[in-house]
């Protein structure tokens, strides 16, 4: 499994998320926090299990990442990402509209939906990372 692929995208999901710290706007730190999600799960993904995800929704991703770790044994991991999804649905949601709405739609985000979003996005990437740490396969 590609170091390099995997080094990139965690890479890139990083800088995503600094850039939503950084941003003035509402909108584009939300956006920039939902591409840090999606990469950084994609690089997981592949780190893992070798495999790529296709597509933007978040709880997908993560359902899969969970079906995935459960199905090689890993159960306590899937739960946890599982419990990750339940406790943040409805800002997770908010996260995949923002992946079209914070550039075509018509809704405009707070400051604090901002910051939330960061904050999740920052739980997030810790949490992938443990299962990182502990997840060993091949």
């Amino acid at each position: 499994m590609s170091g390099e692929h995997v080094g990139r995208l965690k890479r890139r999901a990083r800088s995503f998320l600094i850039e939503a710290e950084r941003v003035d706007d509402p909108d584009l730190s939300l956006f920039f926090a939902e591409q840090a999600i999606q990469l950084y799960v994609k690089a997981v993904y592949f780190e893992l299990f070798g495999g790529r995800i296709r597509g933007h929704r978040i709880r997908e991703m993560l359902g899969l990442l969970a079906k995935s770790l459960e199905a090689e044994g890993f159960k306590v991991h899937a739960s946890r990402v599982l419990e990750f999804i339940a406790q943040h649905r409805d800002n997770l949601i908010i996260l995949e509209e923002a992946y079209s709405m914070s550039r075509y739609g018509d809704i405009e985000y707070s400051k604090d939906d901002a910051s939330l979003a960061i904050l999740i996005a920052k739980s997030l990437v810790n949490l992938l990372e443990e299962v990182c740490r502990d997840v060993k396969l091949g």
